[in-house]
């Protein structure tokens, strides 16, 4: 027999983090992250699949390390035996660490003053390049832990750090999850240590290599081992843009060198095998162009201008859809050893699959088609097959093998590798989502989602929720929502769907909504919940709305311009447009998307009308607002002017739910996540009716 979905249920799934393939291909290393409901606590462990010539697992994957705190962030060594992560098994920062997979206790490598970000081994086995915060007052010893501070000195540096004054010159001096910051992100390199000799590494070996006031992310090695690449922004107008270039570091000197021509917003990269060549996942500098998705572009290792080679592709060339229970990672496109082809994805009306690139023909090949949302891919030697890491509508991430022929065409279907989530799932009844295709705005296809209750009837009605994604510039993914299945198992339908703005539709779908949020995006929802209605799934009398970011922002404007719905929260939304330009950590973002400043005579209009706080005279929804009181991507103001707006004119049931020690894009502790849901149930109960004899 099996059971609806639980509230327990939802914090026992596992989550897959990052995947990494070893170079001979025999090894996966891969983070599970579960949560300790008893200390409510994320626990992160590494583990270990073993791989047979051809790619098919061999045995069981077995966990590499207890998982007590944190171990994340895999890296190989080139002898594909010994593996480098992060942990902070040994205080509150990450360092690196390193084990033998075939033996032996992990050793603690570095004890960096503000722990360690990333980190990349060089193919040539001899020096570890990574990433590290780094204040401007950090003496390097003090800063690499070759000079280690008094408990009385740590506590005097610390307590002048909180009561300093601090004096702001540029625009984007915080950032959510980050805070008020003059750390940056820079960049360190260190031998490797030798086989059998890793405790003889010093502290003092490691060498700081930059030293600016700009990030540095993604550190990675060209193939001779001779230059350290990086993402970084140096420019001066660094403060006011997405842009990243890529940067190749001497390893010994520490000389910089921008290999890209600051006209590209790089997510990620990576180099062919020659190193004649680095393969880009990036989108035009969208001052100068505008939205547009990310595409494939080739740079030569000399620098220039790099030279698109998806034109043909009209979607994200990356991973821009989601589902709930994990992010695989890191994205990064494969080479073909004789750098011909490339093997990435494109995100698809909800779906992330695999495709080819041809280059010398300029053709581009689908491996994978349906419904799989494939958020990390690796290329076997000998290109053999593919390891991928997939999600579906009912069952979380995986790892998969995609058998791939001489041509590097797909030779069979993706053969499950693992199978971490079989037991569970075998006792729960879930809900199978339905999607439907209807028109929307402008008579253009929508993609929709509707999730019936468990036990649903034909011919009956149920309440139903509109859940809103964030964004606006992303997508619902057909991967499992957990939450969703738990709404279905409680006796709500769902809906939800990908308005235009979203991606996967077409670059011209998803740049409709710059310039017109509240608009045709609200529009498409709308026709999507009278597409319920008109299926028999939906009662036109218990209508309920929610969305998170970009999803708060709609469900409040939905709230100021239609009656329909019985309740509403609005999760860390937006509600005044102009008051975000100054006070989000990205409001010239909210520049772009509203196609100019709020003081700019015509673009007045726009800011007032499409902001959900000056319809709060039309409001008749009972609302609760819920927001992280640390948000710094959508500040918990822009909730406190509608919540404050709302109550003092009186007229309808408003509530304020503030969260605290948590941020826009986290939680201090995995249980206030679910604790924000169940909040936003307890507030659709008193408003709508579940009925018992309505259901099987």
């Amino acid at each position: 027999m099996t059971r609806k979905l639980s509230r327990d249920d939802l914090q026992s799934f596992k989550m897959m983090g990052n995947v990494a393939l070893s170079p001979d291909g025999r090894r996966v290393a891969f983070v599970i992250n579960t949560i300790d409901r008893t200390k409510n606590e994320n626990l992160h462990a590494l583990w270990l699949l073993e791989l047979d010539e051809q790619g098919h697992a061999a045995g069981e994957p077995r966990r590499l390390t207890s998982g007590t705190k944190s171990d994340t962030y895999p890296v190989w060594a080139p002898d594909s035996r010994r593996l480098l992560f992060l942990s902070n098994r040994e205080g509150e920062k990450n360092q690196l660490w390193l084990i033998d997979t075939q033996g032996g206790e992990a050793r603690k490598l570095t004890d960096m003053l503000r722990g360690v970000s990333e980190a990349a081994w060089s193919p040539d086995g001899q020096w570890i390049a990574f990433t590290a915060m780094a204040a401007p007052t950090d003496p390097d010893e003090v800063l690499t832990g070759a000079r280690t501070l008094s408990e009385e000195d740590k506590k005097k540096r610390e307590e002048e750090e909180r009561l300093r004054l601090r004096t702001i010159t540029s625009i984007l001096y915080r950032m959510d999850g980050r805070g008020l910051f003059d750390q940056r992100s820079q960049l360190f390199v260190m031998p490797a240590p030798v086989s059998g000799q890793e405790a003889a590494i010093e502290l003092s070996s490691i060498r700081r290599l930059t030293t600016d006031e700009a990030d540095y992310s993604q550190p990675g090695w060209t193939p001779d081992s001779a230059e350290i690449s990086v993402l970084s922004n140096r420019a001066d107008d660094r403060d006011r843009s997405f842009v990243q270039d890529l940067w190749a570091i001497a390893r010994e000197r520490g000389e910089a060198r921008q290999v890209s021509d600051h006209t590209l917003q790089i997510e990620t990269y990576t180099w062919s095998p020659d190193g004649r060549s680095a393969l880009l996942v990036a989108a035009p500098d969208m001052r100068a162009h505008g939205l547009r998705n990310s595409s494939l572009y080739r740079l030569s290792r000399e620098g220039g201008a790099a030279t698109l080679l998806t034109p043909q592709v009209d979607n994200e060339t990356s991973t821009a859809a989601s589902g709930a229970l994990g992010l695989p990672g890191p994205y990064r496109p494969q080479w073909s050893v004789d750098s011909q082809r490339i093997y990435f994805v494109i995100t698809e009306h909800g779906c992330v699959n695999v495709y080819r690139l041809d280059i010398a023909q300029q053709s581009v090949t689908a491996l994978t088609g349906g419904d799989h949302l494939i958020y990390y891919l690796a290329l076997l030697p000998g290109e053999r097959g593919l390891l991928l890491a997939d999600e579906e509508y009912l069952h979380p991430w995986e790892l998969y093998l995609l058998p791939l022929d001489a041509a590097g065409a797909s030779a069979g279907e993706m053969e499950p590798l693992t199978h971490l989530h079989d037991r569970q799932l075998a006792e729960l009844t879930l809900s199978q989502p339905e999607r439907i295709r209807y028109k929307g705005t402008n008579d253009e296809e929508i993609d929709g989602w509707i999730v019936r209750p468990v036990g649903a009837r034909e011919g009956v009605r149920y309440p139903l929720i509109v859940s809103i994604h964030g964004g606006p510039n992303w997508a619902y993914g057909v991967g499992m929502n957990h939450f969703f299945q738990y709404l279905a198992s409680l006796g709500y339908a769902v809906f939800y769907c990908n308005p235009h703005g979203s991606t996967g539709s077409g670059e011209a779908f998803q740049r409709q909504v710059v310039g017109d949020w509240g608009g045709w995006d609200f529009q498409d929802i709308m026709l999507g919940v009278d597409e319920c209605i008109a299926r028999g799934i939906a009662d036109p009398d218990r209508l309920l709305v929610t969305g998170y970011s970009y999803g708060g922002y709609m469900t409040m404007f939905i709230i100021g311009h239609t009656d329909r719905f019985k309740a509403a929260v609005p999760m860390a939304g937006v509600s005044n447009l102009e008051s975000f330009v100054g006070t989000s950590d990205i409001g010239f973002w909210m520049v772009e998307q509203s196609q100019g400043y709020p003081w700019d005579p015509e673009r007045a209009a726009y800011y007032r009308e499409r902001s959900p706080v000056n319809a709060a005279a039309s409001v008749t929804t009972p609302t609760r607002f819920i927001h992280p009181e640390g948000d710094l991507r959508c500040p918990i103001e822009q909730t406190e002017q509608f919540y404050m707006r709302l109550k003092m004119m009186g007229k309808v049931p408003v509530e304020l739910v503030r969260g605290p020690a948590s941020w826009h894009g986290g939680t201090s502790k995995p249980g206030q996540y679910y604790d924000r849901w169940e909040s936003m149930l307890d507030w659709f109960r008193k408003y709508v009716e579940l009925r018992p004899e309505e259901y099987d």
